[in-house]
């Protein structure tokens, strides 16, 4: 899906966009009514699908990053990509931890919201909610990998980065603006990584 140049350009300026847009519109502990009406209908999801649908969460951990490494690695015998995945995902990790500290959202629990929010698997009331790492983390490695497979596995990830994203909301530990600026950031910093890699 970002196989080419240009692609890999477009979607550095659009997640960029996404990310800084997304940015503004939170600024200052806002919540837009739009943002928190769809954080109430995916909150509002059945308790029954958390623990199936937890692995899919586990997309945008720390060690995902590692793990689509060591894969890539496996698959394709390239250094580079291999490399990307880990120090990019990892890089973005961290970058998420840097963004929550200087955007300094809370999580739903911590704003004033109309609705009782619904806490499961991973979720609590507790900590900083802007960016989702989770969301920078799995799209991040979509955007790195989907170059190097087939059409039909990259869409097989993009949809758990999406999932990811999504489940992140539903557990009640992001909004949604938390979710679509991480995955915003995870794609431009993708790009770049296949930009620096298409450059060498």
């Amino acid at each position: 899906m970002l196989d080419t140049r240009r692609a890999q350009l477009t979607a550095l300026g659009v997640g960029s966009g996404v990310f800084l847009v997304g940015t503004a519109l939170v600024w200052d502990d806002n919540v837009p009514p739009g943002e928190e009406a769809v954080f109430e209908f995916v909150n509002g999801w059945p308790d029954w699908i958390a623990w199936p649908l937890y692995p899919v969460m586990q997309f945008g951990m720390v060690v995902a990053p590692f793990v689509a490494a060591a894969v890539a690695w496996y698959l394709t015998r390239k250094r580079q990509p291999a490399i990307a995945l880990a120090s990019t995902g990892f890089g973005m990790w961290i970058l998420a931890k840097v963004v929550k500290a200087v955007v300094d959202r809370p999580r739903p629990g911590g704003l004033d919201l109309e609705e009782a929010i619904s806490y499961r698997i991973d979720g609590g009331p507790d900590g900083l909610g802007f960016i989702s790492g989770h969301a920078a983390v799995g799209f991040v490695i979509a955007a790195i990998a989907s170059p190097y497979i087939g059409k039909r596995w990259a869409a097989v990830l993009w949809a758990l980065a999406t999932g990811a994203a999504t489940l992140r909301v539903y557990v009640g530990a992001h909004l949604p603006l938390d979710s679509v600026a991480g995955a915003g950031l995870g794609i431009a910093a993708g790009a770049a990584a296949l930009l620096i890699i298409r450059r060498r």
